[in-house]
């Protein structure tokens, strides 16, 4: 201590320059506080209670609630469209007076030729397409088919017969020879109603032959 008080003309006692020593440091610490206060002042921390959340925007729902009413309005006025129903045809009724072809009979024919009149009173004739039924109406008009070589012929009827029990038809020879049997003498065809008229003197022969 003979060093310190040699520096201060002086004389001060150890413990009053340790006690200014102490004084003189917390003075120094209270200005470099008060600086560093100065410098950079705390923020007021803001209080929980007094924070608000911000509120969710509408927009996004208003967006999507105008375009449900966009779409609304464009169904309403948009022209309903309906599927238009089938159309039912009912379809029209043949014409009177067109030829339908009956149900065909099947069975043996066989040709004939006499020198006699036939049972329509007129005389028979080889050359002309007619044939013998034994029910068919004189002056019918059948179409005679030969079912082994698919030839077949249009007749009409002016005489009775065939009186063989196993013969549905007897034909002329020109309407034999028209389907191909007059060597065989005897085919198996079938026998279909083409018209029933009145039994008439006009030829057979004098219509064209139907062939195959």
């Amino acid at each position: 201590m003979r060093r310190v008080a040699g520096v201060f003309p002086l004389k001060v006692h150890p413990a009053t320059f340790v006690a200014a020593l102490a004084v003189a440091a917390v003075w120094v610490l209270a200005a470099l506080y008060v600086a560093d206060r100065i410098v950079s002042p705390e923020q007021p921390t803001p209080s929980r209670s007094l924070t608000i959340a911000p509120e969710p925007s509408q927009i996004p729902n208003r967006a999507k609630k105008a375009a449900r009413e966009t779409i609304k309005k464009e169904a309403q006025l948009a022209p309903e469209i309906t599927t238009p129903e089938p159309e039912i045809v009912t379809p029209m009724p043949e014409e009177d007076g067109e030829e339908q072809d009956a149900p065909a009979e099947t069975g043996h024919a066989s040709w004939y030729d006499l020198a006699s009149k036939t049972a329509s009173g007129e005389a028979m004739d080889a050359d002309a397409l007619t044939a013998a039924h034994p029910s068919l109406p004189l002056g019918s008009h059948v179409r005679v088919a030969n079912l082994d070589n698919g030839r077949e012929v249009v007749v009409r009827i002016n005489d009775r017969g065939p009186f063989a029990k196993d013969r549905i038809i007897d034909l002329s020879k020109a309407a034999a020879e028209t389907i191909g049997m007059v060597e065989a003498g005897v085919a198996r065809v079938s026998v279909s109603l083409v018209e029933s008229v009145v039994a008439s003197n006009v030829k057979a022969s004098e219509a064209p032959p139907v062939t195959r």
